[in-house]
């Protein structure tokens, strides 16, 4: 129980982080002023990678599993369940509005300008994932200490494996979005439905 209880304190924490990108994404579709829109989207940008990160929490019910007895180890099973289905969630609703404020742009007929963005979004947030994963960056270290985060970001680079593994995590993070995107999207736009409808 006290295992339950104290992952609820950096799961929350977490999910808070996930939350970030989801709020700026869409104010970032709301605003008409472009300064605006491009802070928004600088911090959207950021805290993106938080979002799918979560997916890589799930190796921590690993070593969670031996400190709980039976009642524990459903609790648990259900906690990271519904932790994975908030991170899954708030990485759809985070990339959408981003979309969305490309299809009501003048840009809106450009499907595959659109599509080549979204890939190098995820593609951002595979580099962002092997960033926190790896060498243990956070999200606000691009502001604070902007050098720390460039020579990561170069190890990253320089290394076969590492960028391997930021490509893995780029081609899941395309394949959930466009793959479940029409499911878990409110097509409220008209131009929406109509390009969902044809896709």
């Amino acid at each position: 129980m006290n295992l339950i209880l104290y992952n609820i304190s950096w799961m929350g924490f977490n999910v808070f982080l996930a939350l970030i990108p989801i709020v700026f994404g869409w104010l970032t579709l709301k605003t008409r002023q472009r300064f605006l829109s491009v802070v928004f989207v600088l911090i959207w940008l950021f805290f993106l990678p938080n979002t799918l990160y979560i997916f890589t929490d799930l190796r921590h019910i690993v070593e969670d599993w031996s400190g709980v007895g039976s009642f524990g180890k459903i609790g648990l099973v259900v906690q990271y369940a519904i932790y994975e289905i908030i991170g899954f969630s708030s990485f759809i609703l985070a990339l959408y509005p981003i979309e969305k404020k490309f299809l009501i742009s003048r840009w809106r007929e450009r499907n595959l300008l659109r599509a080549v963005l979204l890939v190098i979004a995820n593609f951002l947030i595979g580099f962002g994932m092997v960033l926190g994963l790896v060498l243990r960056m956070n999200s606000w270290d691009i502001l604070v200490d902007t050098p720390k985060v460039m020579h990561a970001s170069l190890q990253v680079f320089s290394s076969f494996e590492l960028m391997l593994l930021v490509l893995f995590f780029s081609v899941l993070a395309n394949f959930l979005y466009f793959f479940f995107r029409k499911m878990l999207i409110l097509k409220d736009s008209p131009y929406v439905k109509k390009l969902y409808a044809k896709g």
